[in-house]
């Protein structure tokens, strides 16, 4: 119909690429394709749409991420987002937050059922949470309650088939 044409013409147009700015503290960062990936990740977040942003290893897939996340803690209606990974991942976030951003807050949920649940509590205190696909999967139950503003997948093979639990815990 003509709203979803009007809208598609909209994400065509370049002017929003153009539109879309980059915080100054990542703009020497960010290599060229990297500022487009970013680009790409704010129009879907100004059109409500969810997305992947897919490309080689090693091309800075987390750094655009980074980014993205910088940009929901400095806005005004600051919303917590959350990164699922493997546990092999989990410490390898923070450090790369720490290495490119160090301002973003982050919660790495871990510890003791107990410890987790109790953390959870005040999740919006912090920019980012990031926790693994197992713990994901264990404290199910203490996320249904919870909005997060970007809930991030890394490693999405992990969620590939839609019968598995960690899609369907991460879809929860």
């Amino acid at each position: 119909n003509e709203k979803f044409t009007e809208l598609i013409n909209s994400i065509e147009n370049s002017e929003i690429s153009n539109n879309i700015k980059i915080n100054q503290e990542f703009e020497g960062k960010l290599r060229d394709y990297q500022k487009v990936g970013y680009k790409w990740l704010k129009t879907l977040e100004m059109y409500k749409f969810g997305g992947i942003l897919a490309d080689d290893m090693g091309l800075g897939k987390t750094l655009q991420v980074i980014a993205l996340l910088k940009s929901e803690a400095e806005s005004k209606n600051r919303t917590t987002s959350i990164v699922v990974c493997p546990s092999t991942l989990v410490l390898n976030w923070r450090s790369e937050i720490e290495k490119w951003c160090n301002s973003i807050k982050v919660l790495i949920v871990k510890g003791t059922a107990e410890e987790r649940a109790e953390n959870l509590k005040h999740y919006q205190d912090y920019d980012l949470i990031i926790t693994s696909y197992d713990l994901l999967k264990r404290d199910v139950e203490n996320y249904e309650d919870k909005n997060f503003k970007f809930i991030i997948a890394d490693e999405a093979q992990y969620i590939k088939n839609s019968n598995t639990k960690n899609a369907r815990t991460i879809k929860e």
